[in-house]
């Protein structure tokens, strides 16, 4: 079994470590220095352990190390103010088609700021899943955002995530757009 407990600077390695482990279940992790650490961290975690660590939740194991997070910004134009000024210039010098993902995160979180004001990434490590792990972090980080005050939050999928598809929709995320390669989904808090 795993504990949940809010994010603290500590596990930010560990954070990343996971962020890194799980877009490729193959993958082997062998440090944050692997090809392309520097995009993905980028897109998907830095900004919400260094902006925004109150939004973030972690579960770890025995040694009390995150095995997996959900992270969160609850203000998507905040957000993108910050991201587009201090973490995009991070990827300017990469190919095209990665600083165009980079865009493409910015426009479909915007598109549905209004009504799903917050944005989450969840990760959690392929021997820690499909025991309730991720319905505890959403817990956690739901009950957060309320008593916050955030009425809604939103995420983006890949086409591909069946798996994870079906665990959003199972906790009750509607489809809002579908994508080429994936879709983006929200859940009303208020």
């Amino acid at each position: 079994m795993v504990n949940i407990r809010p994010y603290r600077g500590t596990d930010k390695f560990f954070v990343q470590r996971v962020c890194l482990q799980t877009l490729n279940d193959d993958f082997v992790f062998e440090g944050l220095d692997r090809p392309n650490a520097e995009l993905f961290l980028t897109l998907y975690n830095d900004y919400y352990t260094e902006q925004e660590p109150q939004n973030c939740f972690v579960c770890t194991n025995e040694n009390d190390e995150a095995v997996g997070y959900i992270i969160c910004s609850d203000n998507v134009k905040r957000w993108r103010k910050v991201f587009m000024k201090e973490y995009f210039p991070r990827i300017r010098h990469r190919k095209f088609s990665e600083k165009i993902e980079g865009i493409g995160e910015v426009v479909a979180h915007s598109l549905f700021a209004s009504k799903y004001p917050a944005h989450l990434h969840i990760d959690i490590l392929r021997e820690y899943r499909g025991n309730g792990t991720g319905t505890r972090l959403m817990d956690a980080l739901v009950a957060h955002l309320k008593q916050n005050g955030v009425c809604g939050v939103q995420l983006c999928v890949d086409g591909k995530n069946v798996r994870g598809i079906k665990f959003y929709k199972r906790y009750g995320f509607k489809t809002l757009f579908n994508f080429i390669k994936g879709r983006a989904m929200g859940f009303r808090i208020l």
